[in-house]
């Protein structure tokens, strides 16, 4: 929800054979729960990690996990960091002496690992992995909607376009596309100025 919490490293205290919960970490605001639903929507997109790493690379789980990965410069090091309801994993695959690493990259080094470590820590803490009826990783906040745009314009679609996304987006009125229209039988794009001579 945009909230920083200080880490904890114990679930509960036993003292004198009674267990005792410990104070509850400080917490500070680090952005708006608008913003992190955003963040969290994107770096759990299925559908766009498919697009970059292809369908069951090891960045697919049969349930949501926000993800994201690295690779530095040079190829000398890589990294996979994401999180569940439940759990946050990183993983960095490197050289301590810095030196680089052959065809690796973050989605081939650290996330096979990230992978396995997810999914065995997912199991740890929750005694199960994530059903389709658990919980979204994360709630929209108030003043969002699920909106059909138009895949080309990002705008609010309309009977023409004729590939729609679905996004979070404020409520309220959008702009309509207004790059789709008929002609006849076909849509045909009117390309706004700025894209015509491209």
């Amino acid at each position: 929800g945009g909230v920083w919490r200080a880490p904890a490293l114990l679930r509960r205290v036993v003292r004198d054979g009674a267990a005792m919960t410990p104070a509850r970490p400080p917490e500070e605001p680090l952005m708006s729960a608008r913003t992190a639903f955003w963040v969290t929507d994107i770096l759990s997109d299925r559908d766009a990690r498919a697009w970059v790493f292809g369908v069951g690379s090891s960045l697919d789980f049969p349930f949501p996990v926000a993800v994201k990965t690295g690779t530095s410069q040079a190829y000398r090091d890589n990294w996979t960091v994401g999180y569940t309801r439940a759990v946050t994993v990183g993983v960095w695959v490197g050289n301590f002496d810095r030196a680089p690493l052959r065809n690796s990259s973050g989605v081939t080094g650290a996330a096979p690992i990230f992978h396995d470590v997810l999914l065995a820590a997912e199991r740890r803490v929750s005694g199960r992995l994530p059903a389709p009826t658990d919980p979204a990783l994360a709630a929209p906040g108030p003043g969002l909607a699920r909106r059909s745009i138009c895949a080309l314009s990002g705008r609010e679609a309309t009977a023409y376009c004729p590939r729609l996304e679905t996004e979070w987006l404020p409520a309220g009125d959008i702009p309509s596309c207004a790059w789709h229209r008929r002609d006849g039988e076909r849509t045909i794009v009117d390309w706004p100025p700025a894209y015509r001579a491209w």
